[in-house]
């Protein structure tokens, strides 16, 4: 696996305009880039919030230069650029190969992840990557298995308006399940969370259980780790994009929900990638 080593007006029409032009000025970088403050706008609520999830155990906010423990890669030479920019964690692609991000410490084999997310297209004439948010088994000298025993819990088109989550577990089996009807092609944040226990793996999106899966061949027991990654089609030209994350958070288990996690099963499928 390769090492991984962003003309005329009149005069009160004239004021306005300077007005709003100077107000906007003066907002912090990070708020111009914010979503309006909307109900209907995705990516306000937190299962974290909503399902009662503490203690937090480990917290990132991006507020300033991208801590040590993220461990940067790239596949086919691809530029590594991935940073700190306005309070978030932000990875800019290149047009050839796959660019991302592993959380290196705070590995667990249980537990409640919990990130806010978004990705955008800047071009287009080419292919288009994958966002992908997924837990991976942790430490270098674990075997990976070309992602035989990964548990994602975002993996979307940037143009789409529908993310995938799974869970895989050796030798080929896999999990799989298809959030439809989001909003994802407007760079609009969605939560999106994972909680791990040793009988079964609970999917949220935007504050709410989606899928819960209780059959053992859907556990594999590892302790994981989580990655962020843009990933591309093999030796394809890509559109430029952006991942961004404004916050990752990982909670115990040590709180019981307040909320019911019952919901639908994932889909039974055969994971041809491992190795």
């Amino acid at each position: 696996m390769p090492v991984f080593p962003l003309r005329t007006l009149r005069r009160s029409a004239r004021t306005s305009a300077l007005v709003v032009t100077v107000a906007v000025l003066l907002l912090p970088l990070g708020a111009s880039q914010a979503q309006p403050d909307r109900s209907t706008v995705p990516g306000k609520k937190f299962a974290a919030y909503e399902y009662g999830w503490y203690p937090i155990s480990h917290v990132d906010h991006f507020k300033r230069r991208l801590p040590r423990y993220y461990d940067t890669h790239g596949t086919a030479g691809a530029v590594a650029d991935v940073r700190t920019q306005n309070g978030m964690f932000t990875i800019m692609s290149d047009r050839r190969g796959s660019t991302g991000a592993t959380l290196r410490r705070h590995a667990h084999d249980r537990g409640r992840w919990e990130i806010r997310l978004r990705g955008k297209r800047i071009e287009t004439g080419h292919a288009d990557f994958t966002v992908v948010a997924e837990l991976i088994p942790a430490g270098k000298s674990t075997a990976q298995h070309c992602g035989a025993r990964n548990v994602g819990f975002a993996s979307f088109r940037p143009t789409s308006s529908r993310a995938r989550f799974y869970s895989r577990t050796l030798p080929n089996n896999a999990f799989t399940k298809t959030r439809r009807r989001m909003n994802l092609s407007n760079d609009y944040w969605h939560t999106y969370g994972v909680e791990v226990t040793p009988r079964r793996i609970s999917w949220f999106v935007d504050g709410r259980v989606r899928a819960t899966e209780r059959r053992a061949a859907a556990l594999s027991g590892v302790p994981l780790a989580l990655r962020l990654q843009l990933k591309a089609i093999p030796n394809t030209t890509m559109n430029l994009s952006r991942l961004q994350v404004d916050t990752v958070r990982y909670f115990s288990l040590k709180s019981p929900n307040k909320k019911s996690i019952r919901a639908p099963r994932l889909e039974r499928r055969t994971y041809t990638g491992a190795c």
